[in-house]
Parts: C-alpha cells; sequence; structure tokens
C-alpha cells in the first residue's frame, strides 16, 4: 500500500485521538453520543463483532472513511475474520451500488494498513 494511503488512515486516527478532549469540553452532544455508542454496540441479541459489522457496511453506503476506518478497526478488535468484512462489503454494495464499491477500497486499505502494522 502506497504511504499515502497509509498516512490517511493514521491521520483519522491521530484526528480523532487528539480532538477528543477538546469535543468532550466544547460539543454538548459528544458525551451523549459516546455514551449512547458504548450502548449501540454492547453485546445483547447481536454481539458486538455482528453490530460492527453493520455499522462498517453504513459507513461505506453512506461514503463515511473516517466511520469505516474505526468500524473496521472494531470489528477486526471484536474477531472479525477477513471473510466476514468482504461479505460485510457485499451487502454495502448490494445497498450502494457502484459507489460503495468505489468507496470500499477504502476498506481494504484500512484492513492491509491494520494487517501491517500488527495493530490486531
Amino acid at each position: 500500500m502506497s504511504d499515502l494511503n497509509y498516512k490517511k488512515i493514521e491521520q483519522s486516527i491521530n484526528d480523532r485521538k487528539k480532538l477528543h478532549i477538546p469535543f468532550l469540553k466544547n460539543v454538548k452532544t459528544y458525551k451523549p453520543f459516546l455514551e449512547l455508542e458504548e450502548k449501540a454496540f454492547s453485546d445483547g441479541a447481536l454481539e458486538k463483532k455482528t453490530k460492527e459489522l453493520m455499522a462498517l457496511s453504513i459507513s461505506i453506503v453512506t461514503k463515511c472513511e473516517p466511520c469505516m476506518e474505526w468500524h473496521l478497526e472494531q470489528a477486526l478488535r471484536a474477531g472479525a475474520k477477513d471473510e466476514e468484512i468482504y461479505e460485510t462489503i457485499d451487502v454495502a454494495i448490494e445497498m450502494g451500488g457502484g459507489p460503495a464499491g468505489a468507496y470500499a477500497r477504502f476498506v481494504l486499505k484500512a484492513l492491509e494498513y491494520f494487517k501491517s502494522k500488527n495493530k490486531l
């Protein structure tokens, strides 16, 4: 993968970490959003991994690259395998058509990034 792709993914990760505290201090909806996220992604009738794969598919359809990077990492941390990631992409493409297929390439770049960095 090109250095540009790595830099884009790392920039997304670094921005999220760097801006977390300023968001908590200044954005009124951020803390409640994090609480909602924690509840939404906790194990229930569906396990966390499944929920993260669902969110990954939605992220592809909505063309949100930072969301793709985040939910891919969370899905991998929850035990998602490559085959599950590819099937998630299949669902996104069915729901989002050609644009989802184009944006799903970012997921594959991020998957390669996380594997190469031995992050998961």
